[in-house]
This record gives C-alpha cells, sequence and structure tokens, in this order.
C-alpha cells in the first residue's frame, strides 16, 4: 500500500479499502514506489521516423472477399498513422479484502456505475474511432466485450507448424498460468517461443486453432518475442467466418504482450473453417519470426487466490490492475508499492495504468496517454466537463502545470473540441471549465514521464442532468468523437499539417437486384459538419460485402455514390458502406442486402429497415445486488441497435428461396427506392421505433397505403407501431384502422410476456413457444410491446404466450396485410422466424407451400446476464439526525481517500471549487469514524 501515517494506523487484517488513500487518483504526501523496471533490450534503440507501425493491413489486389473482418474496427491508414495512444477506461473491477468479494470503485448513482460506462463508451466507440483514423491504440483494460476467450500456444494442442526452418528460442514467451492465476505471476515469462526463418515468398508456416466455445465475435490478439533481428513485416493471417484478413506486425515493437489485429466473426468448435490464425514466413525485410501465443476474446476473470475465486464476469469488467499483469507487465508496473500494495490494488489500479504505458512505449514512438474519466461533486449541483494535467497541488481548480510537455496543449485542444461538438450536438449551455492541474496518479511523470497525459472528467455522474446524458448514446458517441477530433486537431497544430477528419456514417442506403444477376448498391452521401468546413467530408467510399452479415470482407473502394455486382442466381449477399477521407474510415453504415432471383424475374420483395431508434430508453439494467449495485443501466449496441437486423429478415426470406431487395427507410426518403413498383411484398420493420419511438411517418404510410390498395402485401412489425399511431393524427389513426385494420388492445406491462404462439384454427396455428428477446440471447430487448385489437376486417392470427392478448392481426383491405405488436427480428429463433414468414408468404400467394423449417438453434448468448428496470442510488440523500457529540478529533497531516464520503470521481469534488479547508475536515471526518469503530469493537 502507499506508505503514510494513516496507513500504517491499522493492521492489514482490518484494512478498510473505502478508505485508502490514492483511490481517486491522487498521490498522497510521502508515497513511496518501486522504480520502473529498465527497458528491454529491443527498446534500447529509438525508433526512426520511417519505423512501421506495430500492426498494418496487408494491401492486397486480390478479389473481394478473400480478407474479411468487421468494419469498425478495422487498422486503416488517417489522420493518426504512425501515432500509438495508450487508451484508460479509468475505474474497474478490484478485489476488495474488507467486503471478501470483488466490487466497482465507484458506486450506482442515478443507475449508472462510472466503471462500466468507461469501458462502454470506449470499446464501443472510441476505440474503434481511432483505429479507423490509424492509431495504434493500446487499450489499459481488456476492449473486448465477449466474456468467451481461447488461448492457443506455441507448442500447445492446436498449434501445428509447416515446412522447414523453425528452432526453438531463447527469449521467454506466454503459458497458461495456474488457475486461479496469482498475485505474482508474469504469466510471459512462464512459457517459451519459436523461431520461424523467412523467406521472399512463403515456404512455411506455424497455425494456431483454437477450440472456440461459441459462436461470435471476437478480438484477436498476437504475441511475439520483440528483437531488433525480427521481422517488420510479419504476414499473419486470420481465417474466420468471413474469409481471410492478412496483416504485417512489426516484431521489433511492443513484444511480450498481446498485440490486437481486430475483431472478427468466429463459428464454435475447432477446425480451421470455424477459425485459426496462420503466421506466414515471408518477408521483404528479412529477419526472423516469433512465434508465441495467440488469444481469441476477452474472457472473463483469471486472477485470485484461494480467499478470492477470480471475478465471474466479462474481464473488461475488470480493473487495469489485472489487465496489466495479464497482458505481460512485470510485477514493478502493476504493484508499484511492493509487496504491501497487494493490500491494496485500488491504489495499484491507479499507478498500473500510466506505468504500463510508459513500459511498453519505445523512445521515438509518436504516442499520447489519454483517461476517461467521470466524476462527482458533495453535492451533486456541479455538472460538465474537465480535463486535468500534472501538478503538484490539490484538486482545487487552478492551473499549475508540471507534466510532460504537451500535456496542456493537448488538454486544451480536446476542451475546445468538448465545447463545440457537446453545445451543438447535445446541450447548447453544456458546461466545459477552464484547465487545471491536480497531483493525480495517472497523469504523474513519476509513473509515465514518457508522453503527454490527459485526464478527462467528461460529466458529473452524481448530478442528475448529466448522469442522464451519460445514459444516453448519442452524448457517449458525441463525447468519443470530440477526443478523436481533438487529438487530430492537436497533431495537425504540432506537425504543421492541414485538419482532416474521417467522415460520418451514410443512413440513406439501398441494396436493389437488377438484370441478369446485377446488383447495385447505393447510397446518399452523410452530411459534413458545418462547423468543420468540409474537413470530414468524405472523397471516397468502401462497400463491404457478407454472405450472411456477420463476417465481412476487406472492402471495395468506390469513388461515387453506387456499386455493381454480378452474382449467381440464388445468391444471398449483405453489404455495408463506410465514407472515407485522408481522416480515415468513417463507422459503416446500416446492413442492407439482396437475394438474387432465379431467373430473369424481378426480385418480388422489398425489406425496409424503420428501426432508426437509439436511445437510453432502449438500454436494459443489469441486476448486479451481488455486487451492491442494485441494477446500473447498460448501454451495449448489440442488445439496442446496431444496425444489423436485415440479415434477420434476410435469412428468413431466403430460406423460402425468395429474391429480395432493402434498403433503409433514409433510402426510401432519399427516394433511392420507391415503395409500389416491381414488388409484391413489403416488409417494413421498425423494431423499437424510428427516432424517439416514432412509428411510419405521413409520406410513408401514404406510400404504404397505395400500395396494398393496389394489391400489394405488407408485413409490418415493431413493438411501437399501433401505439405510437393510434396516439396520432386523424390520418394515423386512419390508417391503422384502414390499412392495418386493428387497434391497441390495452397496455403493455413490463416486463412483456416473451413468448408467442399462434392462434388455434388460424394460419399461424402450428407456432408455438415462439420465444422474444429480452436483450440476454444474442439480439436486442424487444421492450415493451404493443396489444393488439382487431378492427372491422382484422382478425386475430398472432397471440402472448398464456394470454388473451393479440400479438399479430391479418387483414386483407386488398393485398394481405400482417401487423406485429413486437419486432419480427426479435424472435430468437431462426426456426421460429422462417416458419411465421413462410407461413404468410404462402397465404399472399408467393409460396404455394411452407418449406421445412431450416436447421438452427434456437439463438444465441447475449451480453448481458439479466434485462431488468433500472435502479439507482440517490448519491446525495437528505442528511440523517445529528449524531451525539463526537470526542475531540485529531487532524492527520495526509490526504484520506474520502470518495465513500461523497466525492465519487477523480476530480475529488474540484467542480465545487473546495481548497484546502474541504481537505483538512474530510481528514477528520475520516478520524472520527475510525474512533467510533475502535469503540464499538472494545465494547464488544
Amino acid at each position: 500500500m502507499l506508505t503514510s501515517s494513516l496507513a500504517r494506523a491499522e493492521p492489514a487484517a482490518a484494512h478498510d479499502h473505502s478508505l485508502d488513500e490514492g483511490a481517486c487518483g491522487l498521490e498522497p504526501p510521502g508515497a513511496w514506489y518501486v522504480p520502473m523496471p529498465g527497458p528491454r533490450p529491443h527498446e534500447t534503440r529509438r525508433l526512426s521516423a520511417a519505423e512501421p507501425p506495430v500492426v498494418r493491413r496487408e494491401p492486397r489486389t486480390s478479389a473481394s472477399g478473400t480478407k474479411a473482418g468487421l468494419p469498425q474496427t478495422r487498422q486503416r491508414v488517417g489522420a493518426l498513422s504512425g501515432k500509438v495512444v495508450y487508451l484508460s477506461p479509468g475505474h474497474g473491477f478490484t478485489r476488495s479484502a474488507p467486503l471478501s468479494r470483488w466490487a466497482t470503485q465507484r458506486p450506482n448513482t442515478w443507475a449508472v456505475v462510472e466503471d462500466l460506462i468507461s469501458a462502454e463508451v470506449l470499446n464501443q466507440y472510441l476505440l474503434p474511432m481511432l483505429t479507423g483514423a490509424g492509431a495504434t491504440v493500446v487499450p489499459l483494460r481488456e476492449p473486448d466485450l465477449n466474456r468467451h476467450m481461447a488461448i492457443v500456444d506455441d507448442g500447445q494442442a492446436g498449434y501445428a507448424e509447416d515446412g522447414a526452418g523453425f528452432e526453438s528460442s531463447a527469449q521467454p514467451g506466454w503459458a497458461t498460468p495456474p488457475t486461479p492465476m496469482g498475485n505474482g505471476v508474469e504469466p510471459f515469462g512462464l512459457g517459451t517461443t519459436r523461431l520461424m526463418a523467412t523467406a521472399r515468398a512463403a515456404t512455411a508456416s506455424a497455425t494456431w486453432t483454437p477450440e472456440l466455445p461459441a459462436e461470435g465475435s471476437y478480438h484477436v490478439y498476437v504475441s511475439y518475442a520483440a528483437d531488433p533481428s525480427r521481422a517488420p513485416d510479419a504476414h499473419y493471417v486470420v481465417k474466420h467466418a468471413g474469409g481471410e484478413s492478412h496483416f504485417r506486425v512489426n516484431q521489433r515493437r511492443h513484444g511480450g504482450t498481446w498485440v490486437l489485429l481486430g475483431r472478427f466473426y468466429f463459428k464454435a468448435g475447432q477446425h480451421p473453417d470455424s477459425g485459426a490464425v496462420v503466421a506466414l514466413n515471408d518477408t521483404a525485410e528479412g529477419g526472423t519470426v516469433s512465434l508465441d501465443a495467440v488469444r481469441f476474446g476477452g474472457g472473463s476473470g483469471v486472477i485470485g487466490d484461494d480467499a478470492m475465486a477470480p471475478l465471474p464476469r466479462p474481464r473488461y469488467e475488470e480493473s487495469a490492475r489485472y489487465h496489466v499483469q495479464f497482458s505481460g507487465a512485470p510485477f514493478e508496473v502493476y504493484a508499484p508499492s511492493g509487496a504491501n500494495a497487494l493490500s491494496n490494488e485500488r491504489n495499484a489500479d491507479v499507478t498500473a495504468r500510466p506505468r504500463f504505458a510508459a513500459w511498453l512505449h519505445e523512445e521515438g514512438e509518436d504516442a499520447v496517454y489519454l483517461a476517461w474519466h467521470t466524476n462527482a461533486s458533495l453535492s451533486g449541483s456541479v455538472s460538465g466537463t474537465e480535463a486535468y494535467v500534472y501538478g503538484p497541488n490539490p484538486v482545487d481548480g487552478t492551473l499549475d502545470f508540471t507534466g510532460v510537455p504537451g500535456s496542456d496543449v493537448l488538454a486544451q485542444a480536446l476542451l475546445d473540441e468538448f465545447a463545440r461538438d457537446l453545445r451543438r450536438e447535445v446541450d447548447p449551455s453544456w458546461r466545459v471549465r477552464n484547465l487545471r492541474s491536480a497531483n493525480l496518479g495517472e497523469v504523474n511523470p513519476r509513473h509515465n514521464d514518457e508522453m503527454p497525459s490527459v485526464l478527462l472528467e467528461v460529466a458529473y455522474h452524481d448530478n442528475v442532468t448529466d448522469s442522464n446524458r451519460l445514459k444516453e448514446p448519442v452524448f457517449r458517441r458525441v463525447a468519443a468523437r470530440a477526443i478523436l477530433q481533438g487529438l487530430i486537431k492537436y497533431y495537425a497544430a504540432r506537425d504543421g499539417v492541414p485538419v482532416v477528419l474521417p467522415p460520418e456514417a451514410p443512413e440513406a442506403v439501398a441494396a436493389l437486384n437488377g438484370s441478369a444477376g446485377t446488383v447495385e448498391l447505393r447510397w446518399a452521401a452523410p452530411p459534413a459538419n458545418p462547423d468543420e468546413e468540409g474537413r470530414d467530408a468524405p472523397t471516397g467510399y468502401r462497400v463491404y460485402q457478407s454472405a450472411d452479415g456477420l463476417g465481412w470482407d476487406d472492402g471495395t473502394d468506390e469513388a461515387g455514390l453506387s456499386f455493381r455486382a454480378t452474382l449467381a442466381p440464388g445468391t444471398t449477399r449483405y453489404f455495408r458502406v463506410a465514407a472515407v477521407s485522408a481522416g480515415g474510415e468513417g463507422f459503416p453504415s446500416p446492413t442492407v442486402g439482396v437475394r438474387t432471383p432465379a431467373g430473369e424475374e424481378a426480385a418480388p420483395v422489398l425489406v425496409v429497415n424503420g428501426f432508426e431508434r437509439l436511445d437510453a430508453a432502449q438500454a436494459c439494467a443489469e441486476a448486479l445486488d451481488n455486487y451492491d449495485l442494485a441494477a446500473p443501466v447498460r448501454l451495449l449496441l448489440e442488445t439496442m441497435n446496431d444496425g444489423t437486423y436485415v440479415r434477420r429478415h434476410g435469412a428468413a426470406l431466403a430460406h423460402a428461396g425468395l429474391a429480395f431487395d432493402s434498403a433503409t427507410r433514409a433510402a426510401v426518403a432519399a427516394n433511392l427506392v420507391t415503395v409500389g413498383g416491381p414488388y409484391r411484398l413489403v416488409d417494413w420493420f421498425t423494431g423499437r421505433g424510428g427516432a424517439g419511438g416514432a412509428g411510419p411517418s405521413r409520406e410513408e404510410q401514404d406510400a404504404l397505403r397505395g400500395f396494398v390498395m393496389q394489391g400489394g402485401h405488407l408485413l409490418l412489425s415493431g413493438s411501437h407501431v399501433t401505439s405510437a399511431l393510434a396516439v396520432g393524427s386523424v390520418e394515423d389513426q386512419a390508417f391503422l384502422a384502414d390499412i392495418l385494420r386493428a387497434a391497441p388492445g390495452g397496455a403493455g406491462s413490463w416486463p412483456p410476456p416473451f413468448s408467442v404462439e399462434g392462434l388455434p384454427g388460424e394460419w399461424l396455428a402450428q407456432l408455438s413457444g415462439v420465444g422474444l428477446d429480452d436483450g440476454t440471447r444474442g439480439g436486442y430487448a424487444v421492450g415493451v410491446t404493443d396489444v393488439l385489437m382487431p378492427a372491422s376486417g382484422g382478425t386475430r392470427v398472432l397471440r402472448y404466450a398464456g394470454t388473451g392478448m393479440a400479438a399479430g392481426v391479418a387483414s386483407a383491405p386488398n393485398g394481405r396485410v400482417l401487423l406485429l405488436g413486437m419486432p419480427f427480428e426479435g424472435i430468437v429463433s431462426p426456426v421460429h422466424r422462417a416458419g411465421l414468414l413462410s407461413s404468410f408468404l404462402v397465404q399472399a400467394g408467393l409460396l404455394t407451400e411452407a418449406p421445412p423449417p431450416p436447421a438452427g438453434e434456437s439463438g444465441a448468448a447475449g451480453l448481458l446476464t439479466a434485462c431488468v428496470t433500472a435502479r439507482g442510488v440517490d448519491p446525495h440523500p437528505p442528511p440523517e439526525p445529528e449524531p451525539e457529540p463526537e470526542p475531540e478529533p485529531h487532524v492527520v497531516d495526509v490526504l484520506p481517500q474520502f470518495y465513500p464520503l461523497g466525492d465519487a470521481g477523480c476530480g475529488c469534488g474540484a467542480g465545487g471549487g473546495t481548497g484546502t479547508a474541504l481537505w483538512v475536515l474530510l481528514g477528520v471526518i475520516v478520524q472520527l469514524r475510525r474512533a467510533r469503530r475502535r469503540g464499538d469493537d472494545a465494547g464488544r
């Protein structure tokens, strides 16, 4: 633990982590740390300006489909090429000896927990933004949300070598540590590494084939022993469900740790077709290739002991202290106060973050350190954004900067961008304070004097208004993008180059069949930000293709707003479009897709994705009572709206053998596709609604009305279609009554019935036990669904299981219409989705009979263990009655950790303008509490 008179006042067995010094990130007086380890052998040289990045995509000219990966985690080139960002998501779960369990470092306040928020934002938004702009990102906590993990080590099961030129190396490497992994274990020193000789053309290879426990998206990491004699262009190939992705890795850098390649979709099991990583020995630069372990996925906790088992939750929720140890850093990095630090891992967590960055950083590496936190005050009345750099002063709102040069310039660039973006897109009155300094351990040069370092307090989680902002995806996205753009502008000013920013994602996208197997993809340019004067305008686009909407190819560059491909009859293909510029690549569009006809006939079905909603109301809360956290809100995009749900409709249509086109709702509004024309059926899904839960617009209703009245068939599904129309205008209500032939049948309830079934005697009678997703089964939570009642001409055909409440109403005002009060894509089982849709296609005359059910599972495991109503805690409850007079206090001369007494953030109440008096007062309170405890103990 940190050395101080207060820390020595009690024996370790009675130590209470809630009173640890430094847990809010402050460096208490008299703190002592072991020296940082010296540079490793491969770090003794200074990197040249021409040194290749650690990881880069292998440029290839082969046909589309030979390389793959998920578009949003691609390592590309852009404004941050050649830069390294050490990214700190702040606090996480740590072991608490007094509690005898794992605990977050921040509590539930208004249903948000800082430890979870930070990881969610950085892993889902900022990390992919930075990699899209070309940066090498080193996460200081596990970035993969996937709780599954498989590691294949050299010489172990799943590892194979082919060809000649292999030998053992004297350099150590990864070996699977004991279970649980103890405090002093350094896993990258337990094993061995291999060497592979190189050649101009590939003559040998090493393959790592994992046994993956579940289908899903996994981050893939490689490890190796770095050395100046290694190849700077070691060739790695990731083989997975979508094809292959090729990388070049500079093995002269960042060895002895996990190096992230990207995120990929894999099938379950152990087979090269399910997934593998291959190292080839071809190189243009010479040298040898080091072979060690390959990791797939984030996994759950591995560090524990006899007294406390590892964290039984996803590893990305653990604090950096454990990730740093798992990632190969030596004891001096993750336990900087020596053996005593093991009794105070909250303090060690603070310093492990910057020490790991300094340990991995190499001389000449162009790097910065960024930490994301949220703050709290003593009153709950403080709000807004702050940035901190290092200074000797306490957190008192002043600036006395003594940190690494450039930190203050970077911090100011980030603050300026926060002010600009949040005021434009979130709240015109959003408060951004002046730059501040403090003796915070995370930005202290004693732990990391090698790069500019900034700690951001993005909002105040104990302020009701700010906490509500933190629950909104739009706030998180804009805040993350402000960090990206502020960082780009910092480097541009420093290097004297123009500012060029990555563009936004296209929203209007349509995939349409043409003649003779020709498919055309159309899109509209995303709007440029008017404040940026065109600096984020796209200069081109990258079109990604997928056979199943899960694994993606490496993309095809296009200069214009359309793309053509020729596909064989009966081929299903999905597409996403990302805008690109010299600044980098933005996030991809929602998924659209086609299935080509068997002959010359036009595709009979148009699928329209009207599910645009992404707001806090869609978020699940996860019951974490075992950790004294009640039920905080979790914002995990895959359980809310990740824009991929066309693939579920497309798979059901493909099973029926029908060709289809598809488009986003925005593409219909942009006239990229017309409702009607050659189509016989429109499958329009709204999920949980448009923006804010809105139903079909007036223009959309008119188009659908005209389509149905001319004999077209309509499948309209979503949780809020009926309820939104029923409280709308007279025209909305007329569309509900005249075309959909339905009315509200009563209020929905929470939780809703999560199973539907066909009504006996109706054409869906064969459906039973049709489960709906609650956010834990591989999709998104369907929320409170609509209860329907047939209007004149309507018939109940589907009901919520075990109730008399209708979930589906069919009618035939002219063409056949099926209205579902719940999302079609929210049905968990692909068998049930195919069965329901095929039955409707028979009713509509597009099929003569339903095909046999497809083979498929009833749903994958999701990212959440539960989806419940949020339960928050008021961090500033009314004061209790005045206690009896206490003994005269003794004022200590060191700073205690006073977070449980009211300050929940690393700023430690700075927003309230407090100063030295508060520090003394809190020291008094701590002593009073301890005196009372000692008195109680003596009485017992």
